[in-house]
């Protein structure tokens, strides 16, 4: 009864904005009266009295307290914060006595719960285009383009991609691929979030005429802002490759490879000084089958800033398919340069 009556209670005061009120305290010992407004990458804004709206780094905050009933990560009722004790958050939800706590700098989500419940939201994207072009004694005409998208509202994080490259060395018909991919993460807890994802495609430089792929893990941010990001996941996935048929199939040419595999992924970003960034993800694929039977994907780069949202990119691709169809090599590299735009 008395969980009931203090739900209740955080419910209503979603609905009284004058009854709100908090302090931030920094580590230089300043303190800004007002109350919390949202996160913004590694930063926090602030809605001060005096100055307006005030971008604050998350480092920097020693303590934070406010009446405003939040949304944090991997609770679906009001939370209300208690303070912070060294860079730990603590706060209590839905009238449940127990306290919980989370460092400030890592919650993926915090928001005011009336903006939860009208459905805030956060959209964003990224469209590039590289290649390499060579003409004269080597003959090569290389292009790739990637389009990106995601969405971001309450635990939810979906991204979408679309993929296209075209390989020709030689003047021969080009190698062509194509995939969609479609992720959605499910934030459960305050950096663990549960990963689902589907995707399908072809790829003629591996002869894979078709293929479809879906899987399921986990996965545990690290970091995420504006400046810097990592994650790591890991999962099971199932497999369909169809291979195109050689001109001379062996004996035991299997044209369909269906299989389950162990899934491990890393994505990192890292901005550096003057617009200059760095990325990397990879994807380890092992057979849970053929301990021989595995594939790796990487993709490592630089990109820096052109003008407003415009970005020049150097790209390396490597694929390693340790067990390659006949006439194709094991090991694939690709080093492309291109622009890229995000908004």
């Amino acid at each position: 009864m008395r969980r009931l009556i203090a739900y209740s209670l955080l419910l209503l005061l979603c609905w009284f904005p004058g009854a709100r009120a908090g302090v931030v305290e920094l580590f230089n010992g300043d303190r800004l009266e007002g109350d919390f407004v949202r996160l913004e990458g590694d930063k926090l804004v602030w809605a001060s009295g005096n100055f307006g709206e005030v971008k604050i780094d998350r480092s920097k905050i020693k303590n934070m307290t406010t009446t405003m009933p939040m949304k944090i990560s991997g609770s679906d009722t009001p939370c209300l914060i208690d303070g912070m004790k060294q860079e730990y958050l603590f706060y209590t939800c839905g009238g449940d006595p127990d306290q919980r706590s989370a460092p400030l700098a890592a919650l993926e989500i915090m928001l005011p719960f009336e903006s939860h419940i009208e459905g805030e939201y956060t959209l964003k994207g990224k469209f590039s285009l590289s290649g390499f072009y060579a003409e004269g004694n080597d003959v090569r005409r290389d292009i790739k383009s990637k389009a990106t998208t995601e969405y971001r509202r309450s635990e939810f994080r979906h991204n979408g991609s679309l993929e296209y490259a075209s390989y020709s060395s030689d003047n021969e018909a080009p190698d062509e691929i194509w995939a969609a991919r479609y992720i959605v993460d499910w934030f459960f807890r305050e950096r663990w979030f549960w990963n689902n994802d589907i995707s399908f495609g072809a790829d003629e430089s591996r002869a894979v005429q078709r293929y479809s792929q879906i899987g399921s893990g986990t996965g545990f941010q690290v970091w995420e802002s504006s400046e810097r990001a990592l994650a790591f996941t890991a999962g099971l996935s199932y497999l369909n490759e169809r291979y195109e048929i050689p001109e001379e199939p062996e004996d035991d040419f299997e044209r369909v490879n269906e299989r389950f595999a162990g899934r491990l992924g890393t994505n990192f970003r890292y901005k550096l000084p003057l617009g200059i960034s760095f990325f990397h993800e990879n994807e380890l694929f092992q057979s849970l089958e053929d301990s021989n039977d595995w594939r790796l994907v990487t993709n490592t780069g630089v990109s820096t800033l052109i003008a407003g949202e415009l970005y020049s990119e150097l790209k390396v691709d490597y694929n390693v398919d340790n067990e390659p169809q006949p006439d194709k090599t094991r090991e694939d590299t690709r080093v492309l340069v291109g622009v890229s735009y995000e908004w």
